[in-house]
């Protein structure tokens, strides 16, 4: 009597075991090829009880494709961030793509050109690019879109047209958001806002300004300390205003902070609004409104929008996505004081 082998076994020893060649197990895995249905059957039995496992490093080789995707974003431990990375690893894992992610540490060039090369070695087929500070393209970003299949998640780059992106409706979520304050009654706002160079910096900001055209514009990093800085500095130089709008939520918590510091209530003295929807946005008191946008979908639709074009063998015929945003009302808004 001889000892049974060891797991895992080999797709030769599965093939033995079945009766069948080694090229009958091959088609049954790949299903490019019709099995006979109770064949099928036996050596899918097999497999599961001798925990077969394919090996895919031959598979790729021998197919030219690495079954890997990458997703660059500015600093994967940000709760915004996280979400995107999140969405893109769900589609990857349902299609059965491995990911890297990378963080970039804000778009640093050296370690952009790092990731840049996983592309031109095709140790990844595509990546999903997340920008961080400008709206304009370095020469080494440039380079690997004209050449490589990439996708944009969260922010346009206007420099790069024709590389598909995936973005939310920002112009239209911060107009409805000035159109509610203005309906509010309130004539004097001031806008504090992430970095100039960004897409969604800059559609934010021109939307408010429909509604408050004589509004005063900040920038800052997007950050809590940064929204209650600048806030600070409009105190010290007794601007007056009844309505504030952050870029995003964390500016606009920041703000909350520093106006309850120096007196002013919020909504009865200054009114707040945010951007994002983030979990702390409905338990600070008074609750932030805000439009919400979903950055998992936004990982989800890129993720779906670069393994399409994979598969298509290009991005003609892959279009741009703007999802949409909604209004979240919350206690951080009210009338314009008398």
């Amino acid at each position: 009597m001889t000892d049974t082998p060891s797991k895992p076994w080999t797709m030769q020893q599965i093939a033995a075991a079945a009766g069948v060649s080694v090229t009958t197990v091959s088609h049954t895995l790949s299903g490019k090829r019709p099995v006979n249905p109770a064949t099928a059957e036996r050596i899918q039995k097999l497999i599961a009880e001798f925990e077969y496992v394919p090996d895919s490093g031959a598979q790729r080789l021998k197919s030219g494709r690495s079954g890997m995707i990458g997703l660059a974003v500015p600093d994967i431990s940000h709760w915004y961030f996280g979400r995107i990375a999140r969405g893109v690893e769900e589609v990857a894992d349902e299609l059965d793509y491995g990911l890297i992610i990378c963080s970039t540490s804000n778009s640093d060039p050296r370690r952009e050109k790092r990731y840049f090369n996983l592309l031109r070695t095709r140790s990844i087929e595509g990546l999903i690019y997340t920008a961080s500070r400008e709206i304009s393209a370095s020469d080494e970003l440039v380079r690997v879109s004209g050449s490589s299949p990439i996708v944009f998640a969260d922010e346009r780059v206007d420099a790069l047209p024709d590389v598909p992106s995936v973005t939310s409706s920002n112009f239209v979520g911060a107009q409805v958001l000035g159109r509610h304050l203005r309906d509010l009654g309130h004539t004097r706002a001031v806008i504090i806002a992430g970095f100039a160079g960004l897409h969604s910096t800059i559609e934010r900001t021109k939307a408010i300004k429909e509604s408050f055209p004589n509004a005063l514009t900040l920038h800052g990093d997007f950050e809590l300390k940064s929204g209650y800085d600048l806030v600070s500095d409009l105190l010290a130089h007794e601007v007056r205003f009844t309505a504030l709008f952050g870029c995003n939520d964390y500016m606009a918590i920041g703000a909350m902070t520093r106006l309850r510091e120096a007196g002013l209530r919020v909504p009865e003295d200054v009114s707040v609004v945010g951007f994002d929807d983030v979990d702390m946005a409905a338990i600070v008191t008074p609750g932030l409104t805000t439009v919400r946008q979903d950055m998992a979908e936004i990982g989800r639709r890129s993720a779906h929008l670069l393994i399409a074009g994979l598969h298509a063998g290009g991005f003609d015929a892959v279009e741009s996505e703007s999802l949409p945003t909604e209004l979240i009302l919350r206690g951080s808004t009210g009338p314009a004081p008398q």
